[in-house]
């Protein structure tokens, strides 16, 4: 179609073959089949410039023409018509014998290997050259083809449209199908980058395959005008750009084939991928899915992990074929095909399903409870029975056995134990910092106050019989009260070990969340043990050396002689707090703390009881036996009775 100004276009339009059916006996079968696909491009670059041509405001005074001609495509046959319609019939390397050539541009498509042959041979005479069909990264090179515009959009976010619809219908397990050109190969490594991200894997078996083409069909919207920099919209509405910098990215159709009887199949577009957005728009209803089947096809190497797992490879298979493991202790999957189970804080503990973090219950030795009940009515009982037992020794204070072996230190020792059995109290309810250290301290104080008072009174009734022996000359250490000093120093040495442990490590809030699950078990940590173990060693010093004591004067003639009661006190109190460190260690939670009190009451009452019964028992039930005369008649048959 001759014009003022021609557009020359080279399209594949037929191959030659041999058509055996249509061979006559002469053994001449070739012939000429068209390639169909080819010629629409053919009625569509007709269509268009008929429309240019139509509008008198399109080109002024000017009529666009077209020479279309057939590409071979054997390689060395491609150069043949382009020779010859652009430099004349008798094709001339560096010669043109045509006079005057009305082409302005050249037209090549819809393959990019046959523009690239052809573009080589343009960019020598430096024709503008125009490509369409699919967009081909090899001729976006410009140095080697520097008058080469492709009117097809970039195909940089195919690879994340792929992924999306993959992602949609949650495949993870695909076949790939594309072309076995440089632009399916382009495309390969983004893709695979993409999928790699996503934990998509290529099943070289797999039925469900997704297949790669780029039928881009622009109906040439170049011919308005060749310029660059030039941004407008074509007769269907969409906007075209022709500045390379700023070419708009392509929306992909998604394409469902419908296959129906006769091997006829019918390709039906059912969505569509934004790339500026992202977005991914799709009918569902009019996918067409395999025979038998009316929901979207299940395609993925292993099961989705629900809440509670995650996703744990497996050995020599691919990345996306992976295990369901349950999440760990106190940890928590609360989606579908979670990489990592999260850890629930300190705070809170993972339910039974491990897919939701609750809120942990405070757990602690109350008053409320049996065990604490328990222990806190003894406490209260042995500190009343002490009292009571003090205020007996205050009422009978004249009498002898209440004189006998230092009548202050029974009230110190008293005192000491109804402190010993209250102390305990500390150690039942919520504890806090205060608590903590009153704890440790108070229990060591008081705890020492009460086996030096032993030790006193040990002393005393050694340093009462050493004073009436004949010859002994001590009278004046008894007299002065040396032993009430021995309750001094021995509670400042504690207080001084006291005073180390708290300025080192003190006793601080301990918080478990994992002994026992859904419960925070609050304790008191002991700070140093080594401090503890200083005080608690410090205390069975003091015991062992009034037990030693004790246990040597337990057969002197005396009247009101403690010392075997008083040895049997010390005997109970080494082997209680002896018993108490390997159950310590093996108990458990608020079971620790039961044992502890549990080991200061007993020991406080074995105090109390082999020291104080038996006096009690004269002093209430037996009065009669409260005299030093008798005592002393009984205890030395051969004395000389005074009148």
């Amino acid at each position: 179609m001759d014009g003022d100004v021609m557009i020359a276009g080279f399209f594949p339009l037929y191959t030659l073959g041999t058509d055996r059916s249509q061979s006559d006996d002469s053994g001449d079968g070739q012939n000429k089949p068209f390639i169909f696909n080819t010629y629409q491009f053919v009625l569509a670059l007709v269509f268009a410039i008929e429309e240019i041509n139509e509008n008198p405001h399109n080109l002024h005074n000017l009529m666009l023409g077209f020479n279309i001609c057939n590409a071979h495509m054997e390689a060395w046959k491609t150069f043949k018509n382009p020779f010859t319609s652009l430099l004349g019939k008798d094709n001339l390397p560096n010669y043109s014998c045509v006079r005057v050539s009305k082409s302005i541009a050249v037209l090549t498509g819809p393959s990019g290997l046959l523009s690239a042959q052809i573009g080589i041979l343009l960019n020598l005479y430096r024709f503008p050259q125009l490509t369409f069909g699919p967009f081909d990264h090899a001729l976006s090179d410009h140095k080697n083809f520097p008058a080469l515009y492709q009117m097809a959009s970039k195909d940089t976010s195919i690879a994340i449209a792929l992924i999306s619809l993959l992602l949609h219908f949650i495949w993870n397990w695909v076949g790939l199908l594309t072309s076995q050109d440089e632009n399916g190969l382009w495309i390969l490594p983004e893709l695979k980058e993409e999928m790699d991200k996503n934990r998509i894997c290529i099943n070289k078996s797999s039925a469900n395959v997704l297949i790669i083409h780029g039928d881009n069909e622009a109906l040439l919207d170049m011919l308005h005008s060749f310029l660059k920099n030039i941004q407008f919209h074509n007769a269907a509405g969409d906007q075209v750009t022709l500045d390379d910098k700023r070419k708009l990215e392509a929306d992909y159709d998604i394409v469902n084939i419908w296959n129906f009887p006769e091997g006829l199949e019918l390709e039906v577009k059912v969505g569509k991928f934004s790339p500026y957005a992202h977005q991914l728009s799709l009918s569902e209803d009019m996918v067409h899915w395999a025979i038998g089947n009316t929901e979207p096809i299940h395609s993925a190497c292993s099961e989705s992990c629900g809440p509670g797992y995650r996703k744990s490879p497996q050995e020599e298979k691919a990345a996306c074929c992976s295990y369901c493991t349950p999440c760990s202790a106190n940890e928590i999957a609360n989606g579908t095909d979670m990489e990592q189970c999260m850890k629930c804080p300190d705070h809170q503990y993972a339910n039974t399903e491990r897919n939701q973090c609750l809120p942990t219950a405070a757990r602690f030795l109350t008053y409320e409870e049996p065990l604490g009940m328990a222990l806190d009515c003894m406490a209260l009982f042995l500190s009343t029975l002490t009292t009571v037992v003090l205020g007996v020794f205050v009422k009978h204070k004249n009498t002898p056995i209440v004189k006998a072996n230092n009548q202050a230190l029974s009230y110190i020792l008293l005192i000491s134990l109804i402190f010993c059995f209250l102390c305990s109290l500390l150690f039942i309810g919520r504890s806090n910092t205060s608590t903590c250290i009153l704890q440790q301290t108070t229990f060591g104080v008081v705890f020492t106050v009460a086996v030096s008072a032993v030790l006193a009174k040990t002393v005393t009734v050694v340093l009462a019989f050493k004073v009436t022996s004949p010859g002994r000359r001590m009278r004046w250490l008894l007299l002065s009260g040396a032993p009430n000093f021995i309750i001094l120093i021995c509670t400042l040495i504690q207080m001084t070990l006291c005073g180390i442990w708290l300025g080192t490590s003190p006793p601080f809030i301990d918080r478990d969340a994992h002994s026992e699950h859904g419960h925070l078990i609050i304790l008191c940590n002991k700070g140093s043990l080594t401090a503890f173990y200083c005080v608690l060693g410090y205390l069975g010093f003091l015991a062992l050396v009034s037990f030693t004591l004790a246990f040597l004067a337990r057969n002197l003639p005396n009247t009101f002689n403690e010392a075997k009661f008083l040895t049997f006190s010390m005997l109970l109190f080494c082997i209680v707090w002896l018993t108490f460190l390997p159950v310590y260690h093996s108990a458990k939670r608020e079971v620790m703390v039961a044992v502890e009190i549990f080991s200061i009451l007993v020991s406080s009452a074995g105090l109390l009881g082999c020291i104080f019964a038996p006096k009690c028992y004269i002093i209430l039930l037996r009065p009669d036996r409260n005299f030093l005369l008798g005592f002393r008649d009984r205890s030395h048959p051969g004395r000389n009775t005074p009148s």
